[in-house]
């Protein structure tokens, strides 16, 4: 059985495999950055109410809470920061100066305070309810940030995916996720080589 990219699936598989990652936090960040499926066309915050239940679903909202229009706006430009920041870990060389990008414009609205006590101070949400499930995602990626993984979360090379993934590669170098993509990129490339030297082929 081939799925719609044409990749051999097991029949009975879900359509994404699920990838591991070395802390809870880097899978949340994963997961997040991958409630909208753009190969699939699938998008799991559609209403304000989708993001008061994908919160709760991933224990980031511990109580019912009512989500505004302003919260659903919130949590897509959050995600689509996310999505930047990713696309940055493999785009970017790591000798580019720093920018301020879309994750840093919506975290301007997720303040985070200083909790706990003296011997076990952390990061906690200003906000309540849908805010401070969102203020959470910012929790993640500072421990991202603080264990060294953070560069490893990547958004796959392949224009068509999109998919976010965490490169556990050795050495760092994976631009695609794990469902073929780099496969196909690979297809793709020798097929324009060998079009390129064919015989009768004309070069501008």
């Amino acid at each position: 059985v081939h799925d719609r990219k044409g990749v051999a699936v097991v029949t009975g598989a879900p359509s994404r495999p699920r990838l591991s990652a070395p802390a809870r936090h880097v899978d949340l960040l994963v997961e997040f950055a991958n409630s909208v499926d753009t190969d699939e066309g699938t998008e799991d915050l559609t209403t304000p109410q989708d993001v008061a239940d994908w919160l709760r679903e991933h224990g980031l909202l511990p109580e019912p809470a009512d989500a505004t229009s302003e919260d659903l706006d919130l949590a897509l430009a959050l995600r689509a920061g996310l999505k930047e920041a990713f696309t940055d870990n493999h785009q970017r060389a790591a000798t580019d100066p720093p920018r301020d990008g879309a994750l840093q414009v919506a975290a301007a609205e997720l303040p985070l305070t200083l909790g706990g006590s003296t011997t076990h101070p952390r990061l906690r949400p200003v906000h309540q309810g849908v805010r401070g499930g969102l203020s959470l995602v910012l929790v993640a990626v500072q421990a991202a940030v603080a264990d060294g993984t953070w560069k490893r979360l990547k958004i796959c090379a392949d224009d068509e995916c999109g998919w976010a993934f965490f490169d556990a590669s050795k050495n760092q170098s994976r631009s695609w996720c794990e469902w073929g993509c780099g496969n196909r990129a690979k297809t793709r490339t020798y097929r324009a080589r060998r079009r390129a030297t064919a015989p009768g082929h004309e070069t501008t």
